[in-house]
């Protein structure tokens, strides 16, 4: 049997290919957290990952069911398994959504249990869909020129800045908004809100308004991971333009889902050191940088600084700006240029 190096992101992702290719946001994510796609004997019942340092398996429904299922269940999709054994060097990469990671720490283990009693009794059976669908798209609304109904929707729908800050609604929580909304005091208009939830047909034509020539601003990794994963494969689908604030733990599994949303053409980096990769650097800094730079397609690639608390961050006179400019900007879905040797970057 040929042997197959998985000590890089892109070594693990290419054992998903042609396996996973109708849960890729999976595939990525489970790659970005040291994960490769197990291939099972004939006789063996189940399909799933592997993580390529402890040898833990996941089933692939289980998997799928924890990185690409709703947001508001997150508590029930990772209570009754786990990526990764007991002191798994591949814990230092994070998933924002598990427990652990959405609630532990200095300020929110303490409030686990109540947020998650709160989770418990907002979960509802799902409603089936309805004939209002159907009804949506038979209204005379839809008589209207296509042009006409999106004016209409743009009235209705919240107001939102060019660029737009995307925050958790607190400190501990697995649930976004936009900074506007979370600093709006008084009563709320929710009519605005629930447009999206009107029919299909509208929910399909608006949306596209929320993503055009608008740039999504987010303090770090998690929250840019809490958002796409809110927005769905439908918001990912239209996402054009973020700015994000990177360098921590999150890094490998944003980026990995990051890289699914086709249409991202404009990204401003925010990275609080001088050069992508030091000496010794731990893998989840790796991991992350290997996940930031398989990304493809870019148009515009820029460096913000990072406040005054780090006078020294990546910028263009930099070597490795360019480096990350040159990857990011490169075709879409071309191979990269980056050479690894034994997990590094070698530069």
């Amino acid at each position: 049997m040929e042997y197959v190096s998985t000590s890089t992101y892109p070594d693990r992702l290419a054992t998903f290919s042609g396996y996973w290719d109708d849960q890729e946001a999976t595939a990525r994510q489970l790659a970005a957290i040291g994960h490769v796609y197990d291939r099972p004997p004939l006789e063996a019942i189940e399909e799933g990952s592997r993580c390529s340092s402890c040898s833990n398996f996941v089933r692939r429904g289980l998997s799928a069911r924890a990185l690409e299922g709703d947001t508001g269940s997150y508590g029930e999709s990772f209570e009754i398994f786990q990526f990764h054994r007991p002191h798994c060097i591949r814990l230092q990469v994070r998933i924002p959504l598990e427990p652990q990671a959405t609630f532990g720490g200095l300020y929110g283990g303490f409030r686990m249990q109540e947020m998650r009693s709160r989770w418990e009794r907002k979960i509802q059976p799902q409603i089936a869909q309805t004939s209002r669908f159907h009804v949506g798209q038979t209204s005379s609304l839809f008589s209207l020129p296509t042009e006409l109904r999106l004016q209409i929707y743009s009235m209705i729908l919240p107001s939102l800045d060019h660029v737009t800050e995307i925050v958790p609604i607190n400190r501990d929580s697995s649930r976004v908004v936009t900074r506007t909304g979370q600093e709006k005091t008084g009563p709320r208009d929710l009519t605005k809100s629930n447009l999206l939830r009107t029919c299909r047909a509208i929910h399909n034509e608006a949306l596209d308004i929320l993503y055009t020539n608008r740039t999504y601003r987010f303090a770090n990794a998690k929250t840019l991971y809490l958002f796409l994963r809110a927005i769905g494969r439908a918001g990912r689908d239209l996402l054009g333009q973020i700015d994000v604030y990177c360098g921590s733990r999150e890094d490998a599994i944003t980026f990995a889902l990051l890289s699914t949303c086709p249409k991202l053409r404009a990204m401003t980096i925010r990275l609080p050191r001088p050069k992508l990769i030091f000496p010794r650097s731990p893998i989840w800094l790796v991991d992350g940088v290997a996940c930031l730079l398989f990304l493809s397609g870019l148009e515009d690639v820029r460096f913000g600084d990072c406040g005054s608390n780090f006078p020294h961050y990546l910028n263009d006179p930099k070597d490795d700006a360019a480096l990350i400019r040159r990857e990011l900007t490169r075709p879409k879905w071309s191979p990269g240029n980056i050479r690894w040797v034994d997990g590094y970057l070698d530069l």
